[in-house]
């Protein structure tokens, strides 16, 4: 069973992080990522000592995993602000 299989636990988790007003597309992704840790129950237990080399290699694949994915999430969001930022600029050069 997934963690998140409830999205209020989701708002929360992200909300006690400072992420509570994230796009509905950053959300949803934001959700998919925390799903595969909890999935590897990689968020509870981190700290645990990792008994084998296969699991100690799938944790780490995990946690490569979810950072890649993080930094497509990253790079959308950049592209939003540039953009946002490029329509401002457009917008106060053409009043003057």
């Amino acid at each position: 069973m997934s963690l998140f299989n409830n999205n209020k636990k989701a708002e929360g988790l992200l909300e006690d992080r400072g992420l509570a007003d994230l796009d509905k597309d950053a959300f949803w992704q934001v959700r998919a990522i925390l799903s595969e840790l909890e999935e590897e129950q990689l968020l509870k237990n981190s700290k645990k000592v990792i008994s084998s080399d296969y699991v100690a290699e799938k944790a780490i694949a995990s946690y490569l995993r979810a950072i890649v994915e993080q930094n497509w999430v990253l790079i959308a969001q950049n592209d939003q602000i540039i953009k946002s930022l490029g329509s401002k600029n457009n917008t106060s050069v053409s009043k003057k």
